[in-house]
């Protein structure tokens, strides 16, 4: 869940998902299903159309992944105010932040990432939970081939 509370929900800086788990085939995707409404008082994302095009960009890597603020600034994206319970789905290589919650409104959102079975991490998660895990169908290759990572 990624939460930011009323008056004090902090900004993310620009970003891709790709660095926090990268994959061989890229075929990742974001799911965020949202709990409460959003707008960018309230801190909603906000993201630059066509981004996921451009491959993976390095990041920085201080405090958290983001990419450089003076390169990709949050103004740069554009915003997506979602409803209570909209659904919106992009590319783990999509540029994407969000702005601080400035509101009286809490800004909530489940984020659920999907991929192809027949993709495979590049390196190994760092302290993730469920990696692997199938949700709907058989994985076509259950044991991972060498050089795999599921």
């Amino acid at each position: 869940m990624h939460a930011k509370p009323p008056q004090i929900g902090a900004a993310f800086p620009m970003h891709q998902d790709y660095d926090y788990f990268p994959h061989r085939l890229n075929t990742m995707v974001a799911a965020t299903l949202y709990l409460d409404d959003a707008d960018p008082s309230n801190g909603c994302l906000h993201v630059i159309p066509g981004s996921h095009r451009w491959g993976y960009i390095p990041h920085v890597h201080e405090g958290s992944h983001h990419l450089p603020p003076e390169e990709y600034p949050l103004e740069m994206g554009t915003p997506v105010p979602m409803r209570a319970g909209d659904l919106l789905i992009f590319s783990y290589l999509t540029v994407h932040g969000s702005t601080p919650n400035t509101s009286d409104r809490w800004r909530r959102m489940l984020l659920f990432e999907y991929r192809s079975p027949l993709d495979s991490r590049v390196t190994d998660p760092e302290g993730a939970v469920g990696e692997g895990i199938i949700v709907r169908g058989v994985h076509p290759n259950p044991v991972p081939r060498e050089g795999e990572r599921y």
